[in-house]
């Protein structure tokens, strides 16, 4: 019995939500051809094609006409066509938004957190102990492109990281400047600035025992400030460098610490490494943790290439709110990055705009910036994401065409309710074409009121896809979390919504062009024949 409610309580939900949106676009609907009737009643309108289809449209009489003839004064065949042009529209318009509002949020987030345009400079970078003036000069040209906002050098090369308990091959790891414009865009948002902090001075996350307090009764509550001990001056481990409980650490003092040293010996600080939170949970790492990081292409020993390992301290996870992001995309400063990828210099220049709209127009001129310095490759960000981005337009377009179809179907219903119109007016047609009447007038008709009733269905549709989104975007509908999002996310835009008025108002035009062509070939006498 239970399983059996599981089962037909969605398809109960699915369809009273069906006939609650029925219901409320047949109330819309009506309510807009009663006011089509009285501004008709009030003669507003000159043209008499015009004229003449509102009469025939909303002049409906019955006998003994029923309540809803009383509030909806049209024929049942015109309301149904009119419903279904709103419910398209309304599905469209709905469907549209909620895909733009995904799309808008995952290029945001791509936006937020790659380069908008990267220089790989032609630059010789693999000497180690080179400077990066050249590079630096090239950036600052960069930052002088009109709508820039930021142009920094980072590294960036692909990796391995390894824990104790897995590993993570095919990602990347980037090194960028502590304190930098690449680090505030990239990571201020995404991740503490405790995190940041201890990435630039990965000392503040080691324990009591890794700086030499283990005896110390209480040393586990100590901040990492108050407790740090540098590098034994020899190696025998003497606490010559110790500080005293209550002194203070100053900036000076963490830079001076020494960059790299063995893992878990103490007073030996290891490089900090910031990881995606989806990294650092296949890894099953947390802050404070080692890990290895592995560059395939390393050194060279006495049996050719071997890869080079370096070993890191986890000193923060960041949570862009893309998974392969996150899960293929580890940090560290650049000076680590040098060491690591054995470079001397930068192999990258991140370009950053006020607004990714205008890549297509600074692309050119950072091109020739390029030039200038020495040539060099350039890639945007569109570039990059082409396959993404591309898929997402497709599915956009596809999801537009087959929704389309409710528009279709309701083009048919307009189709057969002129049919019956030609068929019951036949005779009214011969007596206006025997007053004077043109072919053109009468076809001006039919396609007059082949738009009205298009037009009734695409402004009820509209105004109810508009309010469903207005209220998506006021309720936020809660999502869950594999989707990375907390709400579902909307995005009205003013061209979609004019496409979608378009084709409905294309497809009741031409579903009225055979109507109206074959009821402006008869000639008057045949409509006559039997009076």
């Amino acid at each position: 019995m239970d399983a059996i409610r599981a089962l037909l309580l969605p398809v109960l939900q699915l369809l009273g939500v069906i006939a609650i949106a029925i219901g409320l676009v047949a109330a819309l609907v009506g309510a807009l051809v009663a006011l089509l009737r009285r501004l008709s009643m009030g003669r507003l309108f000159s043209n008499y094609p015009l004229l003449v289809a509102l009469r025939i449209l909303v002049g409906f009489r019955a006998d003994r006409p029923t309540l809803r003839q009383r509030l909806v004064p049209v024929s049942a065949q015109n309301f149904i066509a009119m419903v279904g042009t709103a419910i398209g529209v309304w599905a469209l318009v709905v469907v549209l938004s909620v895909m733009g509002g995904f799309e808008a949020d995952l290029k945001g987030k791509i936006v937020r957190h790659s380069p908008h345009v990267t220089v790989i400079p032609a630059l010789d970078m693999a000497a180690a102990g080179g400077d990066d003036r050249e590079v630096t000069a090239l950036a600052s040209d960069l930052a002088a492109i009109r709508r820039a906002t930021a142009a920094e050098p980072f590294i960036e090369g692909d990796a391995m990281v390894t824990s104790p308990l897995n590993m993570s091959p095919g990602m990347i790891i980037r090194g960028v400047r502590s304190g930098g414009a690449l680090e505030a865009l990239w990571l201020g948002t995404s991740t503490e600035a405790e995190s940041l902090a201890a990435l630039a001075h990965p000392v503040l996350t080691m324990s009591d025992r890794e700086l030499g307090f283990a005896g110390t009764e209480g040393s586990g509550t100590r901040s990492p400030a108050s407790r740090i001990q540098t590098e034994p001056s020899d190696g025998e481990g003497e606490d010559d460098g110790a500080r005293e409980d209550g002194d203070e650490l100053e900036d000076g003092d963490l830079d001076a610490m020494p960059a790299i040293g063995g893992a878990g010996e103490p007073g030996r600080v290891l490089p900090g490494i910031l990881l995606g939170e989806e990294l650092a949970n296949s890894l099953a790492v947390g802050v404070g943790e080692e890990v290895v990081a592995v560059v395939p292409d390393g050194d060279v020993g006495p049996t050719g290439v071997r890869p080079r390992t370096r070993t890191f301290r986890v000193t923060g996870t960041f949570m862009s709110g893309m998974y392969e992001h996150d899960l293929k995309t580890a940090y560290v400063t650049v000076d680590e990055a040098k060491r690591l990828f054995l470079l001397g210099t930068p192999n990258r220049i991140a370009l950053m705009l006020e607004d990714i709209d205008h890549l297509d127009a600074v692309v050119p001129t950072v091109r020739d910036v390029v030039q200038r310095a020495g040539g060099g490759e350039v890639r945007t960000v569109a570039q990059v994401n082409r396959s993404l981005f591309s898929a997402l337009l497709v599915e956009k377009i596809a999801m537009f065409l087959v929704l389309g179809l409710v528009i279709l179907v309701a083009a048919f219903n307009v189709f057969g309710s002129l049919v019956l119109i030609t068929m019951e007016k036949t005779r009214d047609i011969a007596v206006l074409r025997s007053i004077g009447a043109t072919r053109g007038g009468v076809r001006g008709i039919f396609l007059a009121l082949g738009g009205v009733i298009g037009a009734v269905g695409i402004v009820a549709g509209l105004v109810l896809g508009l309010g469903t989104c207005a209220y998506i975007a006021w309720a936020g509908i809660p999502l869950p979390a594999e989707y990375y999002l907390r709400e579902l996310p909307v995005a009205v835009r003013p061209l979609e919504l004019l496409l979608v008025t378009l084709a409905a108002m294309a497809a009741g035009l031409l579903a009225t062009l055979y109507p109206a062509n074959a009821v402006a070939a008869r000639a008057p006498s045949e409509g006559l024949r039997n009076d």
